[in-house]
């Protein structure tokens, strides 16, 4: 038998994150998935973005595109193979299951099993998309998010159902492919996180693509009626579209029986629950990525692989979910760290803020095509220490983990809004927005 300080089952996006940060601490670590490194993951987060990533994704056919895609998916897996190489990982081909508080049953391609044992075991075999009984699944016709790449040709008019992230890129993504997008999201907010002011200009965005958005909205009850699907929402909203795609709703890992009976406590659809550390209701096993509950971002997602790999090594990591750098790809890119001022007074703050907005041309040779960027800065009151930022612009996802860091570090709005830089920079609108949150910290 196989023995490890750190065994991780799955090799998504945070399993591998995971095992590269425990290798890097010096554990002896082992990484089990059944199919190539990270490739199911960024095919599902990628799959209508991949123009941010290259490109010659700018071609009129799906079929191309998703040559592009496939072509960027083996890049993607090559890279993350290579690190983890030469950081002496080692990586086992098979379909893990846990078996023990310390042992992972492995089924090999060639049918033979393989017990590994393990000081700590990290699970992040990912999730499947959960269809409510109102909406099952019909191949075709109600998919999931992670069946897009598979899909022959896209539909002309689709119904996205699911906020956040995942569906806004979701839906830019369909509606750049020619789509008729109708995104459909119970809560009354598209990103919840962000606050009211940024939730507007995302929906202004959105509309001004023809996205048709039913924020606040749930659906009812849909039939088929020969090529088109009749749709019913809650309101009273009826249209139709071709195909239904769910990039919301998740469900928990399969093995989730087998798991309860070794003492992991279930959450509701199945999904894994754990404490701020990673750390599951079974001591020693550790649960990171979707298996959790929800799909998540790519910074979330290496974020929770790295904490359950510290403490899964004996170091004391917890999770702060404000504090993980988050972006949007739209057009300008959303990004947000910290504190909003929704959140600002559950973290002991006491809030304060400043916005700048500023209008921007699309190009010279047409001044009558503009993008609004938006910055916002959060502080408390007291410290004066900026607590939270709030970026819409083309640059954000650049700006937004230096920005952690300084918040990391202590900035104060003094330091910000005075800070030297050159005229038509950036950064001139975070300033503006501290500057607008010192008039307010210096009022009454």
């Amino acid at each position: 038998m196989d023995e490890f300080d750190v065994l991780v089952l799955g090799g998504g996006l945070s399993g591998a994150s995971a095992a590269l940060r425990a290798a890097q601490l010096g554990g002896r670590v082992c990484l089990v998935e059944k199919a190539r490194i990270g490739s199911q993951g960024f095919q599902r987060r990628n799959a209508l973005c991949i123009e941010e990533l290259a490109s010659s994704a700018s071609t009129p056919s799906w079929v191309e595109y998703l040559s592009v895609l496939k072509a960027e998916t083996e890049s993607y897996s090559t890279a993350w193979q290579e690190k983890l190489d030469a950081e002496g990982v080692t990586v086992v081909e098979g379909v893990g299951e846990l078996a023990s508080a310390s042992e992972v049953n492995v089924l090999k391609p060639d049918g033979g099993y393989l017990l590994i044992q393990g000081k700590s075991v990290i699970l992040a075999q990912g999730s499947k998309p959960r269809f409510p009984a109102t909406l099952p699944y019909e191949a075709g016709v109600v998919i999931g998010i992670d069946e897009v790449a598979e899909l022959p040709t896209l539909p002309e008019k689709v119904m996205l159902i699911g906020g956040g992230a995942i569906g806004i890129e979701a839906a830019l993504g369909l509606q750049k492919r020619g789509c008729k997008v109708f995104l459909c999201c119970e809560q009354n907010e598209l990103l919840p996180e962000m606050d009211e002011e940024f939730n507007v200009e995302i929906e202004r965005q959105l509309k001004e693509k023809k996205i048709k958005l039913l924020v606040g909205k749930k659906l009812i009850s849909f039939y088929k009626k020969q090529e088109e699907l009749e749709i019913t929402l809650e309101t009273g909203i009826k249209f139709s579209v071709q195909q239904i795609i769910i990039a919301g709703d998740r469900l928990g890992p399969e093995a989730s029986v087998e798991m309860e009976k070794l003492g992991i406590r279930l959450g509701e659809h199945q999904k894994i629950f754990v404490d701020e550390s990673m750390l599951t209701s079974l001591p020693g096993v550790y649960a990171v990525g979707s298996i959790t509950g929800s799909l998540t971002s790519d910074t979330l997602s290496q974020e929770q692989g790295r904490i359950a790999a510290e403490n899964a090594l004996g170091k004391n990591r917890k999770l702060n979910l404000e504090w993980v750098p988050q972006t949007v790809r739209l057009s300008p890119v959303v990004s947000y760290v910290g504190c909003s001022m929704k959140t600002a007074g559950h973290q002991g703050f006491h809030p304060v803020s400043g916005v700048h907005d500023k209008e921007t041309l699309t190009s010279k040779s047409s001044p009558e095509l503009k993008y609004c960027e938006k910055f916002k800065i959060v502080a408390d009151k007291r410290s004066r220490l900026v607590v939270g930022v709030q970026i819409i612009s083309h640059s954000s996802a650049e700006w937004i983990p230096m920005f952690f860091l300084l918040i990391k570090k202590g900035v104060t709005v003094a330091n910000l809004a005075n800070a030297n830089h050159s005229e038509g920079t950036k950064i001139k609108g975070l300033c503006e927005a501290a500057r607008n949150c010192l008039r307010a910290l210096k009022g009454p």
